[in-house]
């Protein structure tokens, strides 16, 4: 019992200082929460009127879009970062034949399209970069959507790279720097956050964003020398 009390007071300190317990624990941490972005009436989603627009309805937290000729979509109006953020939704194609969530977000001051089922209805990435849209640049790939289930979607948007995780799958990486992102003409009415569908009809919930930032590997430094006492050797 007699060295008890010096681990705890080794232990306390340790966690207080340094950040770390001497049990090699790291202490946790709360979790930035995520924001809801409700799909209501009286929300700050608003339709993007892009011409040949079909039905829009939100009910019960789902937004559905109709059959448009070509697109049907909404657009957020409210507060939305532009940079180190991730966002989450869930989609479904519920009709038709091609994209059923291209999600419209910003990168700093410029912004891109995250497309899912396009161009016939199985084409998967982003639009655009370097003036290549998803069906030509390094993004694309092939997936194989099932009428009316639910795919969860996660995009996280930084300033050195953009992430996309499709059912908890990372799909999507690409580094930022040096590189331009934009969006294809018909999305702009999309901007600066939107959620549009291409001939076909689809459903979305769940929408939510949270702050990201990475973080570099935290420096440890070294504990201060301690002073020895009078008499005491070193």
């Amino acid at each position: 019992m007699p060295l008890l009390r010096p681990i705890l007071t080794l232990s306390i300190i340790t966690t207080l200082v340094f950040g770390f317990s001497v049990s090699g624990e790291e202490p946790q941490t709360k979790s930035p929460e995520a924001k809801p972005l409700a799909f209501a009436e009286d929300s700050s989603w608003t339709p993007s009127h892009f011409g040949g627009d079909g039905p829009i309805e939100m009910k019960d937290g789902v937004l559905s879009l109709g059959f448009g000729d070509p697109l049907t979509g909404v657009r957020w109006e409210g507060d939305f970062p532009k940079q180190d953020y991730e966002v989450s939704l869930e989609a479904r194609r519920v009709g038709g034949f091609d994209f059923f969530c291209g999600l419209t977000l910003p990168l700093a001051d410029q912004r891109f399209s995250l497309v899912l089922g396009g161009w016939g209805g199985s084409l998967v990435g982003l639009s655009s970069i370097d003036g290549l849209d998803a069906s030509n640049n390094e993004t694309m790939l092939i997936r194989n959507f099932e009428k009316n289930r639910w795919y969860k979607v996660r995009v996280r948007v930084a300033k050195e790279k953009i992430n996309v995780w499709l059912d908890d799958e990372q799909i999507i990486e690409i580094e930022c720097k040096g590189r331009v992102f934009d969006v294809r003409s018909e999305m702009l009415e999309s901007l600066p956050l939107g959620i549009a569908a291409f001939q076909c009809e689809s459903e979305v919930r769940n929408v939510r964003v949270m702050p990201w930032k990475l973080e570099s590997d935290p420096v440890v430094k070294p504990a201060p020398a301690v002073e020895a006492a009078p008499g005491v050797a070193r």
